[in-house]
């Protein structure tokens, strides 16, 4: 008998001023991420809000891009997921991490590799891939909150659901943001943020983990 597909639509409610988490020093850019997991009944089994600490060079290499205006005729190469160094100039599609449900290739990723991230990393270790089977789990549409700000802190939330109908229990050890750059008119994928999670968060079959990456800046 087929496995049910479980259905997960990620919760996008606003953060409120006494809600922001304040994991950055002042004047840091950074990110926050937070994980949770929920079963059927929406009841939160785990929960777990961290530093992201783990942006890597591809990150500064789109924003030089974006920020210098590099023209198509002076493209600058930027290594993508599958290790090609791919020409990229300015484009206003630079950054698109908008994923629809089921794409594995952009937008919040998840694995289970435990290798400590480096700067120069362009790719997730171990993609846990899209579906129901053993290992699996399902990626819906990548969704996005709201700008909030408090007296100290501005953020924006990246958001993604994660269901496990794989039949058993998936531990996720690893979460990247994979992105888009272009050289137009085709568009390449480059992976700007990977964390590990240290002891990785276990997603039991028939729950759902949110990722949350609130994109941040502090005075």
């Amino acid at each position: 008998m087929p496995k049910a597909e479980i259905k997960a639509k990620p919760d996008l409610k606003l953060i409120r001023e006494e809600e922001i988490p304040h994991l950055l020093v002042p004047g840091e850019v950074g990110a926050v991420l937070e994980l949770i997991v929920k079963d059927k009944n929406g009841k939160v089994t785990n929960h777990k809000v961290m530093r992201s600490r783990s942006f890597v060079r591809q990150f500064l290499e789109l924003l030089w891009v974006q920020m210098y205006q590099i023209p198509e005729s002076a493209a600058y190469s930027i290594k993508d997921t599958s290790n090609v160094a791919q020409n990229i100039c300015e484009s206003a599609y630079n950054f698109n991490c908008h994923a629809a449900a089921g794409d594995a290739t952009l937008g919040i990723i998840v694995g289970t590799g435990t290798t400590a991230p480096t700067i120069d990393a362009y790719v997730i270790e171990t993609l846990i891939a899209h579906g129901v089977a053993g290992g699996q789990l399902q990626y819906s549409e990548v969704t996005f909150g709201d700008p909030a700000s408090d007296a100290a802190t501005s953020q924006f939330t990246i958001t993604r659901d994660f269901a496990n109908g794989s039949g058993g229990a998936i531990t996720v050890n690893e979460i990247a943001l994979y992105v888009k750059g272009y050289k137009y008119p085709t568009p390449y994928y480059f992976m700007i943020i990977r964390d590990v999670i240290a002891g990785g968060i276990n997603v039991p079959n028939g729950q759902t983990l949110t990722v949350n990456y609130r994109e941040q800046a502090g005075v």
